[in-house]
């Protein structure tokens, strides 16, 4: 009997080990994985637009939830055609105007 109660502390110890060596592993890599998290939900990581909230999102782009802005912004994904204010009307055609998004202007 007593051999038997031995080998239950190995298996014991065993299991304390593996449960801290995953706690660790864990940790790790919760930590690395943040970055990489909020650069994949990235509105603009994606080619997007974050428009004020009300406004018209630019040119062939469409409103989607799925991807971060800052407060106060709605994503816009798609293939937006950028465009500068001192050539507004070649860029955009004729009724589209040149908004600023961001830092970036595009046709709306």
């Amino acid at each position: 009997m007593k051999k038997a109660d031995a080998n239950m502390w190995w298996i014991i110890i065993g299991a304390v080990i593996a449960l801290v060596v995953l706690i660790v592993m864990m940790v790790i890599f919760t930590g690395k994985t943040q970055p990489l998290q909020q650069g994949l939900s990235n509105c603009e990581g994606k080619g997007g637009a974050c428009a004020v909230t009300g406004e018209a999102c630019p040119q062939y782009t469409l409103k989607s939830t799925a991807f971060d802005c800052p407060t106060g912004r709605v994503c816009c994904v798609g293939s937006p055609k950028s465009c500068t204010r001192d050539s507004q009307l070649s860029v955009c055609g004729e009724g589209k105007t040149c908004t600023d998004y961001g830092g970036t202007s595009y046709c709306t």
